[in-house]
């Protein structure tokens, strides 16, 4: 295995001409010692990952710059050890693997990271893309054949331009709704050199853009006259309220709202369970009786039946506060009071909008349940 430091120059007087040799073999990099400086400016400390070639050096480079690689029995393991981790440290997990099947081994973990709205990093080797097309060792498009289960997939090119396709991978786990995200390093490019000072570094740990975009004032309103003529409303929450952190704002917004709250196994204990508003063996009964259900932070999928009859109220309204306008046009069942916005900024506005005795009108409903 070579190693990532260069080695010294031996002892003794060294003539200019070899000296100039070695100051310019001393700025050479390989896109392995590139790929691990990358990782460590975005702040990453820890990745699962299964050794094997071309990610080899990857790996050693990796723990140079002070990184743990925590050691898994399987990839798709490394795929569900980095979505939890995403999970708890409410940041990006990243997890790394071999060529060919060891990076197909990826695909179930990243669809589950997918679906669960989870921003993981996942970095495969590849084969030599100089050599693509001539049937070279475990050769295989795994750009092509994982892009179904990541929200964005690319491939490293260029060693110049490395810093920024790292970067682009961790803006694009973390924007909007989070998400996996595959970046591609062909074993020839990792182990080329290239100038130190011909690699665009401008990119390389580059702040995460993290947008709180809030409500339109006119949804905003509607949500709000919604809730001043409801008598037997409901809030549905997911782990949207906790990729925004909102878990201070969302407590604030049912105290004083006074509206029951329920949450989908993803978004648990977001308000903790044993809250006064919390009537957790009311469940069903809360669903069919509601007569405004506040979707916040979660899709309409089979978690919550759809928001759909017969669990839920045919004549129900149906409020959903949502930071994809895509997920809010593709809902299961009509959205009456669509709000696109972070569950953070909308809850803040919602704590401000809202009368101070709304609580005292669901009384009766509360004591209901």
């Amino acid at each position: 295995m070579a190693d990532c430091v260069r080695p010294t120059p031996s002892v003794g007087r060294v003539q200019p001409a070899e000296q100039g040799k070695e100051e310019r073999k001393m700025a050479e990099l390989t896109g392995n010692e590139i790929l691990a400086r990358c990782l460590k400016a975005q702040g990453v400390k820890d990745i699962f990952f299964i050794m094997g070639g071309p990610m080899l050096d990857a790996e050693l480079c990796s723990i140079k710059e002070g990184i743990r690689l925590i050691d898994t029995r399987h990839e798709q393991g490394a795929a569900y050890m980095a979505q939890a981790y995403s999970r708890v440290t409410q940041g990006p997990g990243v997890c790394m693997a071999a060529s060919g099947p060891a990076t197909l081994n990826f695909s179930t973990g990243l669809a589950n990271a997918l679906i669960d709205g989870c921003p993981v990093v996942a970095l495969g080797g590849s084969s030599p893309i100089s050599q693509f097309g001539r049937q070279v060792f475990q050769e295989i498009d795994q750009v092509r054949a994982l892009d179904g289960c990541v929200k964005y997939a690319d491939r490293v090119h260029s060693l110049k331009r490395m810093p920024q396709q790292v970067n682009f991978a961790f803006q694009k786990a973390l924007a909007g709704k989070p998400g996996p995200v595959y970046l591609d390093f062909p074993g020839d490019v990792l182990y080329t050199t290239v100038e130190e000072g011909e690699v665009d570094w401008s990119y390389m740990g580059r702040p995460i853009i993290k947008a709180r975009p809030y409500a339109e004032p006119k949804a905003l309103a509607a949500l709000v006259d919604a809730i001043g003529a409801a008598r037997q409303p409901i809030i549905v929450s997911g782990s949207g309220v906790l990729w925004s952190q909102a878990w201070d704002e969302m407590r604030a917004f049912v105290e004083k709202a006074g509206i029951p709250f329920y949450t989908t196994p993803q978004g648990r204990g977001v308000v903790p369970d044993d809250h006064p508003f919390s009537y957790l063996t009311m469940r069903n009964d809360a669903f069919r009786e509601a007569d405004l259900i506040i979707i916040l932070g979660t899709r309409t999928n089979y978690i919550i039946g759809h928001a759909a009859p017969p669990r839920f109220s045919a004549g129900a309204k149906i409020a959903r506060i949502e930071i994809d306008p895509e997920e809010l046009g593709t809902s299961a069942r009509n959205i009456d009071l669509p709000i696109v916005g972070d569950c953070k900024s909308v809850l803040q506005q919602l704590c401000e909008a809202i009368d101070a005795r709304t609580a005292e009108r669901f009384q009766g409903w509360r004591q209901k349940l």
